[in-house]
């Protein structure tokens, strides 16, 4: 009896980790106890996006190089976002949910820019796109001391823009 026993358990055991998904290639938890307070107040500047099972980076040093050092930026403070785009400035509300819920920009989530016209964009992404995930952002989350907001392509395909600290 005990021995049937001892084999039902390791049965179990070994078709419950068959059985179980493996999150070897998940992301890890959010921070456990993060605010949004941890998140305003501070500037974040644009490092990466994945978008479906592409992971694009952005590559800074190069950007410098041609000028671009201060782009794609993001600053949360009293219920007004602001940053920078290539080469236009933004600005406007944005609204804190629960369970990380995240809205940037007015009811139909456009943003105030200034209207300059960029001689050179970045090949990695243009100004317009960014405009555009800002104002389709649905969640927050913070990783590793990254800030991630949750958004989606014109193709409706989830992209997560990823943020460090400046």
């Amino acid at each position: 009896m005990k021995g049937i026993t001892v084999a039902l358990f390791c049965a179990a055991f070994l078709l419950s980790a068959i059985v179980a998904p493996s999150n070897a290639g998940a992301a890890p938890a959010h921070e456990a106890g993060a605010r949004f307070g941890d998140v305003e107040g501070r500037e974040w500047v644009l490092m990466g996006l994945r978008r479906g099972a592409d992971n694009i980076q952005m590559d800074r040093e190069h950007l410098a190089e041609y000028g671009f050092g201060e782009i794609f930026t993001i600053k949360f403070e009293d219920g007004r976002v602001s940053g920078m785009g290539a080469p236009n400035r933004f600005f406007g509300p944005y609204t804190v949910g629960g369970n990380r819920a995240l809205r940037i920009g007015s009811e139909n989530g456009a943003l105030a820019t200034t209207m300059m016209m960029p001689l050179v964009e970045p090949d990695v992404l243009r100004e317009h796109e960014y405009f555009m995930y800002l104002s389709r952002v649905i969640r927050w989350d913070l990783r590793g001391g990254r800030l991630e907001l949750y958004t989606s392509s014109a193709a409706g395909i989830e992209t997560v823009l990823v943020f460090v600290p400046k």
